[in-house]
């Protein structure tokens, strides 16, 4: 259950529910640097943000099973649903395989509603590369 040290990503309880899926929780307050002329009297968070979220769930939960892993690039994302300060994200991501190269969905929820969904196509890299 680690938490991200990520300032702009405040990821919480990241862990890995029954179904072996990578969860995470995140909330953004109306205060966040991330709503700034995003719009003019009416906040949304930015869809690349949702996208971040869903890359430092991954690099979190590959650092705990002492893998380094990253986002090499997204396919058929989708933003569904506004998300507005104070809302609660639940992230979930297929877990990563035993392989160098996965394509995991993804899918980000708020107040039960999809805000985001997808695959991220995610390598791993050995140390020093």
């Amino acid at each position: 259950m680690t938490p991200s040290s990520n300032k702009w990503l405040p990821l919480r309880d990241v862990h890995t529910s029954p179904e072996g899926r990578w969860e995470a929780n995140a909330q953004f307050g109306s205060s966040s640097e991330w709503f700034s002329g995003h719009f003019e009297g009416y906040p949304l968070l930015p869809g690349v943000t949702l996208l971040a979220l869903a890359a430092e769930t991954v690099k979190i939960k590959g650092q705990e099973e002492g893998r380094i892993l990253g986002v090499l690039s997204l396919l058929g994302v989708r933003f569904k649903h506004f998300v507005f300060p104070g809302s609660e994200l639940l992230i979930s991501i297929a877990a990563m395989p035993p392989f160098a190269r996965a394509n995991l969905d993804f899918q980000i929820t708020c107040r039960d509603e999809v805000a985001a969904q997808g695959v991220l196509i995610v390598t791993e890299n050995a140390p020093g590369e």
